[in-house]
């Protein structure tokens, strides 16, 4: 049983969706092969059937129930379209950044090398594009400019890597492309499925966009305080060079010496830094504001459906949003 499940309580309901999730990627993946492109289904499923959370497509068909959605075939396709979109980026990511491990497991440029790994998740792209084109024009082109956001976004982090001078403001526009717009889009693509009106609409994709703020300022809270369950070093963020929020605010609050100390060592910065690192940042008090602005970000996102009736599926929606805040507990 993953950490996600063992911190929602409705422990039986959640895992039926993840499971409904995981036997239609293995059915996908079974159709491709029979097609024969083993090489590089063997690839995608070396991370895409790694044990990730599926977050994003529990979310999708969870807030499809709660719109009152009575077949959740239909929303499947949709849901598993936003996983494996999500997965071809960490796969194009770890290139960029080169990581040596995704989810427990060596990322597949090092397994084999960049241009397969290239590939890779080129055809996952392809593959969550042909899911996501059997829907309305509404919602692929939701799906094309949200991904749009992504590449200018993932552009945008390039520029600011071990760039000192970034700021709050590129930190959020960032996030807010490659992580929360996503969210964002997901849970606004449920809403025009559901033939909901604008307002609803508007409310999906402002409760997306919070919920997925709040799901990125925890990670990068998790790079510096997490644990092993990661299934990566503590400090790699820093290590590749990106300005996330809590060391941009640790930077900006800092005076004197301390602010010296902590520059020298981002810029020179060793993983066996990290605790000289985190000591710094929480004299700060950088780590402790972004534990409130992840606080905020949910209560808004809470805030955004609380006009939706009370439903079963409505309230495993809000235990997903608090399972976020539990993750660094």
């Amino acid at each position: 049983m993953g950490p996600i499940l063992k911190n929602i309580r409705n422990l039986r309901d959640l895992k039926g969706y993840k499971s409904k999730i995981d036997d239609y990627l293995k059915e996908l993946m079974k159709i491709s092969r029979d097609k024969g492109h083993d090489e590089v289904v063997d690839l995608s499923e070396h991370i895409l059937m790694a044990g990730g959370k599926r977050i994003r497509p529990m979310l999708l068909m969870l807030c499809y129930e709660m719109l009152e959605g009575k077949n959740l075939d239909e929303i499947l396709p949709l849901a598993t379209a936003y996983e494996i979109i999500h997965t071809a980026t960490l796969i194009h990511d770890d290139i960029n950044d080169n990581a040596k491990i995704r989810r427990g497991v060596k990322t597949i440029h090092e397994i084999e090398n960049s241009v397969k790994a290239q590939i890779t998740g080129d055809w996952l792209f392809v593959l969550g594009f042909g899911l996501g084109g059997q829907y309305e024009k509404e919602i692929v082109d939701l799906m094309a400019e949200t991904c749009s956001k992504m590449a200018s976004a993932e552009l945008k982090q390039i520029k600011h890597i071990h760039n000192l001078s970034t700021t709050s403001d590129d930190y959020y526009k960032i996030i807010e492309g490659k992580t929360a717009g996503p969210f964002a889009s997901g849970c606004k693509a449920v809403a025009i499925l559901t033939n909901q009106s604008k307002e609803v609409q508007d409310a999906l994709f402002n409760f997306g966009m919070q919920l997925g703020l709040a799901f990125q300022l925890v990670d990068d809270l998790l790079d510096l305080i997490g644990d092993d369950r990661l299934g990566k070093p503590r400090g790699l963020d820093i290590l590749e060079g990106k300005m996330t929020l809590p060391l941009l605010l640790g930077i900006n609050n800092l005076k004197g010496k301390e602010k010296e100390n902590l520059l020298n060592l981002v810029s020179k910065f060793h993983l066996h830094d990290l605790n000289e690192v985190l000591h710094l940042l929480k004299i700060s008090g950088s780590i402790d504001y972004c534990r409130t602005l992840v606080n905020e970000h949910l209560n808004s996102a809470i805030r955004e459906i609380s006009f939706i009736e009370e439903n079963p599926a409505k309230k495993l929606v809000l235990e997903l949003a608090h399972y976020v805040r539990s993750r660094y507990d």
